[in-house]
C-alpha cells in the first residue's frame, strides 16, 4: 500500500473536504492519533476501517483506489481543485470556470 501513498492520499481527501483528522476520527469512532498514523503512512488500516474511513470522507474503497491510481498523474494543488468541485452546486461550478477564465486571460 505504501507505493500508492495511501496515507498521502487519505491526508489530501480529508483536507480538500476542509476536515481535521479529529473530526474523521470521531466520525468512525477511533483516536485522532490513530488517524494520523495512517495519514503519515507509519500504519496501514485493515479494510474494515479503510472502509470506516473512506465513508467518514464521503467515499467508498472503488472510488477512492481508482483516484489514487489517477493522482500519480495529477499534481496535489490540482487534485484538491478536483475534489472541491465536486462538492459545488451546478451554479457554483457555472461561476468558478467563468471565474477561471478571466484569470486565465489576465495572464
Amino acid at each position: 500500500m505504501d507505493e500508492l501513498n495511501i496515507g498521502e492520499q487519505l491526508k489530501s481527501l480529508r483536507k480538500s473536504l476542509n476536515l481535521t483528522s479529529q473530526e474523521v476520527a470521531n466520525r468512525v469512532d477511533i483516536s485522532q492519533s490513530y488517524i494520523s498514523r495512517f495519514e503519515n503512512n507509519r500504519a496501514i488500516p485493515d479494510v474494515n476501517m479503510m472502509s470506516k474511513i473512506l465513508n467518514a470522507l464521503g467515499t467508498d474503497m472503488a472510488t477512492f483506489f481508482s483516484q489514487v491510481e489517477q493522482s500519480k498523474e495529477i499534481p496535489d494543488d490540482l487534485a484538491q481543485l478536483i475534489e472541491l468541485s465536486k462538492q459545488l452546486t451546478p451554479e457554483e461550478r457555472v461561476k468558478l470556470t467563468e471565474f477561471l477564465k478571466v484569470i486565465k486571460s489576465n495572464s
